[in-house]
């Protein structure tokens, strides 16, 4: 569930649409996972997001300590389209994981990527449950001297970082690769 907050009618009506496009339920800031937030004409007082996602919408170019995204005004429809559907896509069984800007989502859980962990969990998600390349996966980290030690390091803190809540999400096939589950 989404919140909208924005004292602006006219952005308050087209986010709307946009939730409803994509059968997103609009709900209290309290109660939402997600909020869309206009810096411009943001709500007095903000509320505490805590661990709500927040996507930002300004006119202005501004980095916002508010927000986890920043989208400008006027928005690119096809972006807040892919940021809603990544956010609330599910996948089947209780693994639910998803990617947002910087960050992947284990259930309602939120966990900071740093870039190339980013990479490498996009590639992971993308192809999830076919077995990724050590080729793909050093072409992913961007890095010309990038070597199956970085990569062991970088995957080793990924995989950290995603089984803080016990499950393990990535394992690594011998001689391969890694796969996601």
């Amino acid at each position: 569930m989404i919140a909208i907050l924005t004292t602006d009618p006219i952005l308050s009506r087209m986010l709307t649409l946009e939730a409803s496009r994509a059968k997103i339920s609009i709900t209290s800031p309290e109660k939402a996972t997600l909020w869309l937030l206009d810096l411009d004409h943001p709500p007095r007082p903000i509320p505490r997001a805590g661990e709500t996602y927040v996507v930002g919408f300004s006119a202005e170019d501004t980095n916002s300590p508010h927000t986890d995204h920043l989208l400008p005004l006027p928005y690119p429809t096809a972006v807040l389209q892919d940021i809603l559907s990544s956010y609330f896509h599910t996948s089947s069984g209780d693994m639910t994981l998803r990617h947002l800007p910087g960050i992947a989502l284990v259930g309602e859980r939120r966990i900071h990527l740093s870039p190339a962990e980013e990479r490498l969990f996009s590639l992971l998600l993308e192809n999830r449950g076919k077995t990724v390349s050590v080729k793909d996966l050093l072409g992913a980290l961007c890095e010309s001297n990038a070597t199956t030690n970085v990569l062991q390091v970088h995957m080793y803190r990924l995989r950290r970082k995603l089984s803080a809540g016990g499950a393990s999400y990535i394992r690594a096939v011998r001689g391969v690769g890694y796969r996601m589950a």
